[in-house]
């Protein structure tokens, strides 16, 4: 009987923490994109939160481009122009570019790519602070979309 209580207990306390992980994956996205006037009064899912980001994005961004290796050039140009850029790679990265002045030599994608910060999923959110090309990867055929708010 004791083993057994204790595997409920077990179960439950596991339980318990994957819905806290859950629900403060959203309150860490909520603090990252604070600031964003687009996501100020949004409500960001804790279950599929960068889905939910990209969903909000999508409805209130100012301007939406899909990065390709041929077209990252012109693309950071033109985010020059507004004043918040946020980049989402598939479901499990997302982006901000806080520095477009303070950027590194890619080799992969063939340019001066600028800072940022962001979140790449790994089981859990794992925060990174790098030049952009270290958080979105290589380009490949995932799907690396550019949003710009103004």
């Amino acid at each position: 009987m004791k083993k057994i209580n204790s595997v409920i207990i077990g179960v439950l306390a596991l339980s318990f923490s994957h819905l806290w992980a859950q629900s403060s994956d959203g309150e860490t996205m909520k603090e990252f994109l604070k600031g964003i006037p687009a996501f100020e009064n949004e409500k960001i899912s804790s279950l599929v939160t960068i889905q939910s980001i990209n969903n909000i994005a999508k409805q209130k961004a100012a301007k939406t481009i899909s990065i390709t290796g041929t077209n990252i050039r012109d693309v950071l140009t033109e985010a020059k122009q507004y004043k918040y850029c946020i980049i989402i790679v598939e479901a499990h990265t997302i982006v901000k570019v806080t520095d477009f002045e303070n950027c590194s030599q890619s080799s992969s994608w063939g340019i001066c790519m600028p800072y940022g910060e962001g979140y790449i999923r790994k089981g859990s959110f794992v925060s990174s602070k790098d030049y952009i090309n270290n958080i979105i990867g290589k380009p490949d055929e995932q799907a690396r979309t550019m949003y710009l708010f103004n």
